[in-house]
């Protein structure tokens, strides 16, 4: 019994320490996984501390900018609009009865006086019509005095009288009506001026409505304009206007506001003004575009700014001031100093020459940005720099400096495209 008991004691014990060995292997291997893991994401976050102390502790070169002064003007305001040429006189000339086009009296280009013949349409028809009207007058004519004389005897009555007389009206009627036809079949100039380009041909057979040729009276020109309700108050009769044309660039043209329109357009709430233009030295076409320029007798308080100081986009007009109480000495330019700078939205109003009058946004005193605002945001470090040579290179890249970009950008991705070819 007791051998029995020692054997099986005996072949168990091994089991019992194979278990343990086991036990102690799968908990080693676990913690040096973790351990192996721990070092890991130990390492990744302090990476990622590190990387954005050094974010944090980076700060990019302050950019390089001119400024100006800002200052206070008074300007008189000047009321802008875009029009037209029109001429004294200008018609379409067309026929008011239909016919054949049997002669044409003009040149394209010709001026011509007023009444003289344009387009002579076939009248052979009314020709006929008209010697069977007059026939039927001189007739009614006829039987009208019988009438009156038959009366005078008392042979007829007074109805037949009537009635005879009416047919007498009635016939002459025919007949100015059909002279009247005859003389709309002559198509004559209705007042003076230069012919356009002739439409029509010989033979050709118009209706009412066929355009023949223009007529223009260009003695007198005026120039059409609408400017905003706003303005009303601003404008009167007899007030001068400078405006240009891009047919004559440089050529300063003056016209007189002779009527302007008692009612306001209820879509666009513009006003329809007219002026006669004045003495031109230089000959104007009607339809001609034209940019009027208006010198009203408001005074505008506005604070002058280079317009290369203003920048566009669709969120509205900004401008970039420098901050004066971040101002530093620069460590790497002696002499120069740093700043901060914010973005202001301006309220641009009335233009002289280069410059803009800005209504609101920006203060007396302040220092505005003017180059190299495409690289400047809010809070972004510049670096003042007014010198006469900077301020010159500075204006005259400014324009440029986004097509360089762009075409570097364009250069630099052809040139990966090539690359990434030759190795395939």
């Amino acid at each position: 019994m007791s051998r029995l008991v020692s054997e099986e004691v005996s072949k168990s014990l091994p089991e019992k320490v194979t278990g343990k060995m086991s036990k102690r292997f799968v908990i080693g291997t676990f913690s040096l996984i973790a351990i192996i893991l721990l070092l890991v994401f130990g390492f990744y976050f302090f990476k990622q501390y590190m990387i954005k102390t050094k974010l944090a502790a980076f700060s990019f070169p302050p950019v390089a900018v001119t400024s100006v002064s800002t200052y206070k003007e008074d300007w008189l305001e000047e009321i802008k609009a875009v029009g037209h040429v029109t001429a004294n006189q200008e018609v379409d000339i067309t026929p008011q009865l239909s016919g054949q086009i049997k002669r044409i009296a003009f040149s394209s280009g010709e001026y011509v006086e007023e009444g003289q013949l344009i387009v002579q349409l076939d009248t052979r028809l009314l020709k006929a019509n008209l010697k069977t009207s007059q026939a039927n007058l001189m007739l009614a004519e006829l039987e009208y005095q019988r009438q009156l004389k038959l009366l005078k005897t008392h042979s007829t009555s007074q109805d037949a009288v009537d009635s005879s007389f009416a047919k007498l009206s009635t016939s002459q009627a025919d007949v100015e009506y059909i002279q009247t036809q005859m003389d709309f079949m002559a198509i004559k100039a209705p007042f003076s001026g230069r012919l356009g380009i002739r439409n029509v041909n010989i033979g050709d057979y118009v209706q009412p409505g066929t355009s023949i040729v223009e007529l223009q009276n260009q003695d007198n020109q005026f120039i059409d304009f609408s400017i905003p309700e706003a303005y009303l108050s601003r404008v009167a009769l007899k007030q001068q206007v400078h405006f240009s044309t891009d047919t004559y660039p440089g050529e300063d043209f003056i016209a007189s506001i002779i009527a302007i329109d008692p009612m306001v357009d209820s879509v666009s709430h513009n006003l329809d003004i007219r002026a006669q233009v004045l003495g031109s030295r230089v000959p104007l076409i009607s339809g001609m575009y034209v940019e009027a320029n208006i010198q009203s007798n408001h005074m505008a308080h506005v604070i002058p700014l280079p317009s290369i100081a203003v920048t566009y986009s669709l969120y509205g007009d900004a401008v970039y001031v420098l901050k004066p109480e971040t101002k530093c000495a620069s460590k790497e330019h002696k002499g120069m100093f740093e700043y901060q700078v914010e973005r202001r939205a301006v309220q641009v109003g009335p233009t002289r020459g280069g410059n803009l009058g800005i209504v609101s946004g920006v203060s007396e005193g302040e220092q505005v940005v003017t180059s190299n605002q495409q690289q400047l945001k809010p809070g972004s470090k510049v670096l003042l720099n007014n010198s006469e040579a900077f301020a010159v290179a500075a204006n005259s890249d400014q324009t440029s400096v986004v097509q360089k970009t762009f075409t570097q950008k364009r250069v630099g991705s052809n040139s990966a495209e090539v690359n990434h070819n030759q190795g395939e």
